[in-house]
C-alpha cells in the first residue's frame, strides 16, 4: 500500500536499494512521482511546495547564509532551491544511499542536475556518522530526510540533534522535516521533547498541497541556538504561532499541548 495522495497510473521503476525500496511511478496528473519504501516522496507538478517553503523561509530569516548543510536531499531539489540564494558560497548533501541521485539522475533530471553544480558536494554517508565527526560548521542546516522508517530512524532522535546543534553557527538555522512526527502519537512526545533539549528556538511551520479537492499539509521544525524574530512576510507559514501554544514557556506543556491539538 502506497502512503500518498497522487493518483497513480504504472509503475515505470523499481529497485531495492541496501537500504530502501526505490520507486517511480507516472500519476494521472501530478507527472512523476518517487516513492521510497511505498511513501511517495515528491511528484514533479507541486514538489517546489515543499522545497521553496523549507528553504525560503531559514533564507529569508538568515541574512548572510554562505555555508549549507543537507541532509538527504538526494533529489536535488533542496540544493536547487538553495542555489538561488547569491549569498551561498558551499553547499554539502549528506545523502545514504547513492541509488536514489542515480535514479533522480535518470527519471528527474531537471532536479538531480542541480547536484553537479560547482557549489554542490555529495558525501555519500549515514548522516548520524557525518553530523559527529565533521568539523565543519554551518550557517543553514537542512534535514530532508524521509520518515522515521529504517535507516532514518537515528535522525529522529536525541544524539542527533545535539550533534547537529554542535556543527551550527551561532546565529545559524536548521529545519528539520517533522510531518509523519506530528501525526504519530507514538513518537510525537520523546522527538519534541528532544527537540525542546537540543536547541534554545523552536518554532514550526507549514507548506500546503492543493491536490483538486484535498490539501496536503507538510509540517517543518525551525530551531536554534538562541532566539529568532520572525520577519511578517513569514507569519502566514507559523500557524503554532497564532494560537495558545505560542503562549506557553515550559517545553513540557507544549508537548501537552501539541499532543492535545496534533
Amino acid at each position: 500500500m502506497k502512503v500518498t495522495s497522487a493518483k497513480l497510473k504504472n509503475r515505470i521503476f523499481h529497485k531495492q536499494s541496501e537500504f530502501q525500496k526505490i520507486e517511480v511511478y507516472e500519476t494521472e496528473n501530478l507527472g512523476k512521482s518517487l516513492f521510497l519504501d511505498d511513501i511517495e516522496q515528491f511528484s514533479e507538478a507541486d514538489e517546489i511546495e515543499y522545497h521553496d517553503t523549507m528553504t525560503r523561509i531559514p533564507f529569508c530569516i538568515h541574512s548572510d547564509a554562505n555555508k549549507i548543510l543537507i541532509i538527504g536531499g538526494g533529489d536535488g531539489a533542496i540544493a536547487r532551491e538553495c542555489l538561488r540564494y547569491k549569498s551561498v558560497e558551499s553547499i554539502d548533501l549528506c545523502e545514504i544511499d547513492e541509488e536514489v541521485v542515480l535514479t533522480c539522475r535518470k527519471y528527474f533530471p531537471q532536479m538531480a542536475h542541480y547536484l553537479k553544480k560547482d557549489k554542490v558536494n555529495i558525501i555519500y554517508q549515514d548522516a548520524q556518522f557525518f553530523v559527529q565527526t565533521t568539523d565543519k560548521k554551518y550557517d543553514i542546516i537542512l534535514v530532508d530526510s524521509t520518515d522515521p522508517v529504517n535507516q532514518a530512524v537515528p535522525l529522529f532522535k536525541k544524539t542527533f540533534y545535539k550533534n547537529v546543534e554542535k556543527i551550527l553557527n551561532p546565529n545559524g538555522l536548521i529545519v528539520f522535516q517533522m510531518q509523519t512526527v506530528a501525526v504519530n502519537a507514538k513518537i510525537r512526545s520523546e522527538v519534541f521533547e528532544s527537540l525542546y533539549e537540543s536547541f534554545r528556538f523552536i518554532d514550526f511551520f507549514n507548506c500546503a498541497y492543493h491536490r483538486e479537492e484535498l490539501v496536503d499539509l507538510t509540517l517543518f521544525c525551525l530551531c536554534s541556538k538562541g532566539e529568532i524574530k520572525i520577519p511578517d512576510k513569514m507569519k502566514r507559514f507559523f500557524s503554532l504561532s497564532e494560537m495558545e501554544y505560542k503562549k506557553i514557556k515550559d517545553f513540557r506543556d507544549k508537548i501537552k499541548w501539541i499532543n492535545k491539538n496534533a
